[in-house]
């Protein structure tokens, strides 16, 4: 009866750590040899999708509030003109990774590619959409 009551305990301990906001893995293709912040802003008329593309300027658009909320995996990768893809370590190449509201329905996040030098000489400057 103990070992019943105690993998209960478990089992609802368990169910209770899932975030409503749980997300599913996303993936950023940023252009080969970006170096710099990367503003990805919430749309919500944009296509929902699992992987964003990173234009040259450092943006992305996406189809989902809070992007870096929640329990998500992660990948990032450098992509070529030929869409070869290199995968961005991110304990060395991303750095800063934050999501802020601007308003009940936006939000944009915010991550840095480059290495821990790179992230601490550059300043962050928020810009108009």
């Amino acid at each position: 009866m103990k070992e019943v009551l105690i993998v209960l305990m478990a089992v609802i301990c368990l169910t209770g750590c899932k975030q409503q906001d749980q997300t599913s893995p996303r993936i950023f293709l940023i252009p080969h040899g970006y170096i710099g912040w990367v503003t990805v802003h919430n749309d919500k008329e944009a296509e929902s999708k699992s992987e964003y593309t990173v234009d040259e300027k450092g943006h992305a658009t996406v189809n989902e509030k809070d992007v870096h909320d929640g329990w998500a995996t992660y990948k990032y990768f450098y992509i070529n003109d030929n869409g070869d893809r290199t995968e961005i370590s991110q304990e060395k190449m991303i750095h800063g990774a934050s999501s802020g509201n601007d308003s009940a329905e936006d939000g944009d996040a915010h991550f840095f590619v480059g290495d821990r030098k790179q992230f601490e000489n550059t300043e962050y400057l928020p810009e108009d959409k």
